[in-house]
């Protein structure tokens, strides 16, 4: 079996024998196997690794099964390293273990290392251990993590608020009824609850209207004297003169704070990373690629030579590419607005300006440079992100200050496509990777395992129930009104071929009234029938995917089907979560060694020969 490690049996001389645990010292024998390994390594670190690794196993194995003694012999078989990772999972859903990914990931290697060394020494009833892999760790820091759904949602709705003034500003200023408002100059002495003077916002606004001619003015040079009243009254009676101006729908400038919402909405959309984002050109939409017929998006990526492409449809789910082309246009739409909110300000640059052609610029605001067209830079999005924060008062799932900025959208953009069930390797072509190690980085592998293992129960209950419904039967015989026609599979039966899940039905190559041909989705659809006899092909396929994932992960299609298909197997063939014995699982396991069947053609054309 290739995920099985069937080690060879050493001397045990060399390791001795553990001592017998007791109701003092109930974990005797765990310390005991993780000194012997700690001793032998070579390297401090790793010393330090498996002593941290046997205090976290203790504690583990404490909140399991608590203090009672532990025995090697009893508690690591064949299944031990299957079922201590289901017991993690467990924990990490209930909220119960919280730890970095990469010190789990440290952690769990040490421990399989332990495990497989201590049935080399014949430690164990067992040399053979069914393997399993925690996973690859992922980053933690606040800086690059992505959103939880929760987070996510809270961030955009303080950018849709943000847009409404942007697009309030792109459309023009909107006049008020010409009945409402007066003079303010006139007669300011009858005061505002009378509806005269500076202190009335409709004033305000006809001031504005008939003085001002729709122009926005701001407190400096000849404006500041001539339109003093006006520039006193909105910041003393009416929150500032930038908040009355965003109220109406008109900018003194535009700043920073009008083309930052467009920004992150146009990242939001892509999934482009700050640098490239903020490098795009006003000519970076293509409306047709010379290959594909299809928009494009252009873009320069840090340390890459050349230019790069996006193409837009890969945005959109594949059923939706060739007809809707609904990201396509948002994208359109996005960076069109940029273009007209900073046609004004483009066009009084000269004509080979640095700035001419850049998407993102805007007329700063500070003292020093006021008025000065500027490009945005990633200093900029920072503080106006924090200003967001403040604003909105958004918070974390922790209930702390969120940590806002440009990089976590992409890892939020690449996760939500992962969560929608796009292939791994259309995400990494959308984010323009060169390894596929690299995608794997990005996604929020947390929120992906909780989807994944909703799918995962979802599927086992199916399981479950469908075998429930068989027994009933077999029970009833001739009595049962409607019999059920079983069709036999390689890897489970079906109760109805030709009425598969709607995903499949959405596919590409199914035929209305066939049969269904996609036996490698049967353990997660609707009619699959798990018997005993299944088992043994269960076990040569989990081997199969196990050595295509450890030789070739890079030909794996659809890498997060198969893992959600490991983890069905897994639960499958564990005597403790099957509703099989675990003699006719230990008998499949030992028979899926004689079977010479390829289960999935998929998985045998990727493995590298």
């Amino acid at each position: 079996m290739k995920n099985q490690n069937k080690v060879i049996s050493l001397d045990p001389r060399h390791y001795g024998r553990p001592p017998a645990p007791t109701k003092a010292k109930p974990f005797a024998q765990v310390e005991w196997i993780f000194n012997q390994r700690s001793n032998r390594a070579q390297n401090a670190d790793t010393k330090s690794n498996y002593k941290s690794a046997k205090t976290f196993f203790i504690s583990h194995v404490e909140a399991i099964h608590g203090r009672k003694p532990y025995f090697l012999t009893q508690m690591w078989d064949e299944l031990a390293m299957v079922r201590f990772k289901q017991e993690l999972d467990d924990r990490i859903d209930s909220g119960e273990l919280k730890l970095a990914s990469h010190t789990l990931t440290g952690y769990f290697s040490a421990i399989r290392q332990v495990m497989l060394e201590a049935a080399a020494y014949g430690l164990l009833d067992s040399i053979t251990l069914q393997e399993t892999a925690w996973g690859s760790a992922y980053r933690e820091t606040a800086a690059h993590e992505s959103y939880s759904e929760s987070e996510t949602a809270k961030i955009l709705d303080a950018i849709a608020s943000e847009l409404t003034y942007c697009r309030k500003v792109i459309a023009g200023y909107t006049s008020q009824d010409q009945k409402l408002g007066r003079d303010p100059t006139m007669s300011p002495k009858l005061g505002r609850k009378r509806g005269f003077g500076w202190g009335v916002e409709a004033n305000m606004r006809w001031y504005f209207e008939k003085v001002l001619q729709n122009t926005p003015i701001i407190g400096t040079g000849a404006a500041k004297k001539e339109h003093k009243p006006f520039l006193t009254s909105a910041t003393n009676l009416h929150g500032g003169l930038h908040e009355l101006y965003r109220r109406w729908g008109v900018a003194a400038l535009i700043d920073e704070n009008l083309i930052m919402p467009l920004a992150i909405e146009l990242q939001f959309l892509t999934g482009l990373n700050p640098s490239s984002l903020l490098q795009l050109r006003v000519d970076c939409l293509k409306e047709i690629h010379p290959l594909t017929g299809m928009p494009y998006l252009t873009f320069v990526k840090e340390r890459s030579q050349g230019e790069k492409e996006l193409h837009l449809p890969l945005l959109d789910p594949r059923e939706q590419r060739t007809l809707m082309r609904k990201q396509s246009l948002r994208v359109e739409r996005v960076i069109t607005s940029i273009k007209r909110l900073t046609k004004k300000v483009r066009d009084q640059l000269p004509a080979h300006h640095e700035l001419k052609d850049h998407l993102f610029i805007y007329e700063s605001t500070g003292p020093r440079m006021h008025k000065e067209i500027c490009a945005i830079t990633k200093k900029q999005t920072s503080s106006w992100c924090k200003r967001i924060v403040e604003k909105y008062k958004l918070t974390n799932d922790q209930h702390e200050p969120l940590a806002f900025n440009l990089v976590r959208f992409r890892s939020t953009k690449l996760t939500e496509l992962a969560l929608e069930g796009r292939d791994l390797f259309e995400i990494q072509q959308i984010a323009r990777h060169k390894s596929i190690k690299q995608t794997f980085k990005y996604l929020a592998m947390n929120r992906l395992d909780v989807t994944g293992r909703k799918a995962v129960s979802e599927a086992l209950q199916r399981i479950r129930e469908n075998a429930d419904e068989i027994k009933d039967v077999k029970r009833n015989g001739k009595d049962q009104i409607q019999p059920i026609h079983f069709y036999k599979g390689l890897v489970a039966d079906c109760k109805n071929v030709f009425d598969p899940p709607e995903r499949i039905k959405k596919t590409a190559n199914y035929v209305e009234g066939q049969a269904c041909t996609r036996f490698n989705m049967c353990l997660f659809c609707k009619n699959v029938v798990v018997l005993k006899e299944h088992l043994p092909s269960l076990a040569a396929y989990r081997d199969q995917i196990h050595s295509i994932k450890s030789n070739n992960i890079q030909n794996l299609p659809n890498s997060n089907h198969y893992d959600q298909t490991l983890a069905v197997i897994d639960d499958l063939l564990n005597p403790t979560t099957s509703q099989f014995s675990s003699e006719d699982i230990q008998l499949a396991i030992e028979m899926s060694t004689t079977l010479d069947i390829i289960v999935d053609p998929l998985l045998d054309r990727g493995v590298m020969k």
